[in-house]
């Protein structure tokens, strides 16, 4: 399915969001494991991108619909 097809509410596009989610979810616990042990400015900069990336997951999250997992 191409993106000019695809809807808000499509179940692939939720299921992708979810997985950005969690990955921005690793993203910061990696960087403040990182900057609270040996570096401070990669671990903030793992941090602070991980948390833009979580923030994009948030809107996608919510932009693929609330009926996207046949939630009740």
């Amino acid at each position: 399915m191409n993106d000019a097809t695809q809807t808000p509410n499509d179940a692939e596009s939720f299921r992708r969001a979810k997985r950005l989610f969690v990955i921005a979810a690793a993203g910061i616990v990696l960087g403040l494991a990182m900057s609270g042990s040996f570096d401070r400015t990669a671990g903030g900069v793992l941090l602070c991108a991980s948390w833009v990336l979580g923030v994009i997951a948030l809107h996608r999250l919510g932009r693929s619909g609330r009926d996207a997992e046949g939630a009740p």
